[in-house]
């Protein structure tokens, strides 16, 4: 994010920026799934602000990061290291929206629809269910490909025009080349 769009965010969000490096830092690993020094929003320390003096028994679950462009074109990104719980998946979608209206950021759903996009990056080799098969795949990518259909997974693709305006599931290493290199030319910072 730029500096001049941190500047208009809301105070919440404002306090809570970090790079992209350290929102996706998986501490079970020891690693990071990204190493860009693009800022974000580091939305898992959201729910702890936005519980406190509730006295409820737990705090509410959310995505990892928030990217908002100049334009004013949010992201919502979440980093999944290891195993995929859809039902996990689907709760922190629905908690973050929860709280962003909750808190007064974001005026409604209909902003979502309009606004918002969903990126869930996974780690492909913790994800393969079928042995590895470089030209199944590659098959399977052209055929994607000369249909102009981008491939979604973990049913993450029913909240497309439902909850978000797009929806998104990547590889590191399609999230570097789809988002993150063309956010940081965006922003003419390196990685």
């Amino acid at each position: 994010m730029t500096e001049e769009t941190i500047q208009n965010l809301n105070t919440v969000l404002k306090e809570n920026i970090c790079t992209l490096k350290k929102a996706s830092y998986d501490t079970s690993n020891g690693c990071a799934m990204c190493n860009s020094n693009l800022k974000v929003v580091n939305f898992d320390k959201i729910p702890n602000i936005y519980s406190k003096g509730k006295g409820w028994r737990s705090v509410p679950h959310s995505n990892d990061a928030i990217y908002i462009t100049d334009d004013y074109n949010w992201y919502f990104v979440e980093f999944k290291n290891g195993s995929i719980d859809k039902a996990d998946i689907y709760r922190k979608i629905y908690d973050s929206i929860i709280m962003l209206i909750e808190l007064n950021i974001i005026p409604d759903l209909e902003f979502f629809r309009k606004h918002v996009n969903y990126i869930l990056v996974y780690n492909a080799d913790k994800q393969l269910k079928l042995q590895k098969s470089d030209s199944r795949d590659n098959i399977y990518l052209s055929v994607l490909a000369k249909a102009r259909m981008e491939d979604i997974l973990f049913g993450i693709d029913k909240f497309q025009g439902y909850l978000f305006k797009d929806v998104h599931t990547f590889t590191k290493e399609k999230f570097l080349e789809k988002f993150v290199l063309p956010m940081e030319k965006r922003e003419n910072i390196a990685g």
